[in-house]
């Protein structure tokens, strides 16, 4: 009786754990995770790209959902993904709620949760990709959201045999929606802010605190700089392409943006 249980458990785990359909957990490259690279997993692949993961801005609020796409874009001919988000104490941070083709799992040994493929899917055209939700946790550890993921490259030989992965990662910011945005002309009651034509600088001094933070994004949202503010500061933005951002500046509670031109 004991024999036959084993032989069921072990038939269980081996059919589970190399099986492409809802794929064992905890292979995302995380910190403390291998990936599905592991030497008793898939090997010897040499197919070449990258994984992009689009919907997430640099800038999350505060228990937003937002709509992602992680896509496959490579020379191989199927592929797999695995994604989980951890803040900056390596907790599992946020929720992800399944899409079409994928489904989710949880390590109850720390609490880490999963969202994975239902079943990998054939590259056309030299990519694939699966869409799926994640919502904004209210509180991080450091206000950082940090998503970890990998995308299998296969063969499609029915083995392990000839797949390698692709591995990357994310880092967002975590925004609260009590930071409301003081209209440039009030704000001249406590920040004084000029973009000099020709300087590539910026100058802010903080008229009523000797601390703060500059963050400057593009039209896009994309984070482009951050830097720690003292009373007077004089800002290198010497590495920013021509173009027009947005300063957004914090001190003592208070949150200004003011756009400005580098050319």
């Amino acid at each position: 009786m004991y024999a036959t249980v084993l032989l069921l458990v072990t038939w269980l785990f081996l059919t589970n754990a190399f099986n492409p359909n809802n794929p064992p957990i905890g292979r995302t490259g995380a910190p403390g995770e291998v990936t599905c690279a592991a030497s008793d997993c898939h090997t010897g692949g040499s197919f070449t790209g990258m994984i992009t993961l689009s919907g997430i801005p640099d800038t999350v609020t505060v228990n937003q959902n937002y709509t992602v796409t992680l896509s496959n874009i490579s020379n191989a001919a199927r592929a797999g993904f695995q994604l989980t988000c951890l803040d900056n104490s390596n907790a599992y941070v946020g929720t992800l709620t399944n899409g079409s083709g994928t489904s989710m799992a949880t390590n109850f040994s720390n609490n880490r949760k999963y969202i994975r493929q239902a079943s990998p899917k054939n590259l056309v055209g030299g990519s694939t990709s699966w869409t799926f939700t994640w919502k904004a946790p209210a509180t991080a550890s450091g206000d950082l959201c940090n998503f970890y993921y990998v995308s299998l490259c296969a063969n499609n030989n029915g083995e392990r045999t000839g797949d390698n992965v692709l591995i990357a990662t994310k880092q967002v910011v975590l925004r609260s929606t009590s930071d409301v945005l003081e209209a440039p002309e009030a704000a001249k009651t406590w920040v004084e802010f000029q973009a000099p034509v020709g300087t590539k600088s910026l100058k802010i001094n903080l008229l009523k605190s000797n601390k703060g933070r500059l963050e400057i994004f593009d039209m896009q949202g994309k984070a482009m700089q951050t830097t720690v503010l003292s009373s007077e500061n004089q800002v290198d933005i010497a590495t920013l392409p021509t173009g027009l951002y947005v300063a957004k500046i914090m001190a003592e509670g208070r949150v200004t943006a003011i756009q400005f031109f580098q050319d």
